[in-house]
């Protein structure tokens, strides 16, 4: 069976949304949880720091049909001309795009995956960043809580 991706007090914390009570018993347990995702934060900055080259967009095969009558794109059935390859993209709400020649769409897709991995592991930090400011939360409100009943 596979363990989720973050700690069990985050687990907790996602599964009783605003009872923060389990979490705020053992603060032992909300500091090892915070731990844990601060060396996850650290394994997926590594990881940022070890990606090569990268490119937004998408990369499409095309196949075209010429203006000549007797060119065998116009036959039963039709061999269009290509694949050509087109890159796509949008960046700082504009869109282009570029042929990309045969020798090269190797390249580019691998750049493309490539941006898809920092695409993931931006949102796995946001995802773990986020988990540990609810966790240092629940645990104020809980010595909040605790410090009012003294």
């Amino acid at each position: 069976m596979r363990s989720p991706p973050y700690p069990t007090a985050v687990y907790i914390y996602r599964q009783r949304r605003l009872d923060f009570g389990p979490l705020s018993r053992d603060n032992q347990v909300v500091t090892a949880s915070v731990r844990a995702l601060e060396r996850r934060i650290e394994r997926i900055k590594q990881k940022l720091l070890a990606l090569g080259d990268l490119r937004p967009g998408s990369l499409s095969e095309q196949y075209n049909v010429c203006g000549n009558p007797s060119c065998r794109c116009k036959a039963d059935p039709p061999q269009k001309h290509g694949p050509y390859y087109q890159l796509g993209w949008t960046r700082k709400r504009r869109s282009t795009t570029r042929f990309i020649r045969k020798p090269d769409a190797a390249t580019v897709k691998n750049q493309l995956r490539t941006y898809a991995e920092l695409q993931s592991l931006v949102d796995q930090w946001i995802e773990a960043a986020v988990d540990i400011c609810e966790l240092k939360l629940a645990e104020s409100r809980a010595d909040a809580r605790t410090s009012r009943r003294a």
